[in-house]
């Protein structure tokens, strides 16, 4: 059987397209399937020396990443993944989070993340997002 040049320039396309998909984004996939649905799992995709790095929050080590982050989740409601970008070791992703503040009140907040695998696991995390409305509604301003 004889393909048509067309043809083939479709199938090395997908080839192409598929092998886009990297280790590194496999690991925050899992990652994120466990933090959207509160399972604990996601705690051993990220390494003992985890560092996060965000506009009002910082932690250095598992032990405060897993106290922020169990803070952050008792606030979560949905996660909206609009896109992820991985290449080799570094995972960009954009989504917006639904979280809701102790007055009730349902808050979306656009965020950019850029996420660091080391040896299959998340080393790092810088969370990129405009804090006032958090502020604000979590009662955070001075």
């Amino acid at each position: 059987m004889r393909f048509r040049r067309h043809d083939r320039w479709r199938s090395l396309h997908t080839l192409v397209y598929m092998g886009m998909h990297t280790h590194a984004q496999d690991v925050v996939e899992r990652y994120y399937a466990a933090f959207d649905a509160h399972r604990h799992e996601w705690q051993d995709l990220v390494t003992e020396d985890v560092v996060f790095e965000g506009p009002l929050q910082h932690a250095r080590g598992k032990a405060e990443f897993v106290d922020l982050t169990a803070q952050f989740l008792s606030a979560h409601r949905a996660t909206r993944l609009l896109r992820r970008i991985a290449d080799e070791n570094s995972v960009t992703s954009i989504f917006e989070f639904i979280v809701e503040a102790p007055n009730g009140q349902q808050l979306t907040c656009p965020v950019a993340e850029w996420a660091t695998v080391s040896d299959g696991r998340i080393s790092e995390f810088r969370v990129y997002y405009d804090p006032r409305e958090f502020v604000r509604a979590f009662g955070m301003a001075d």
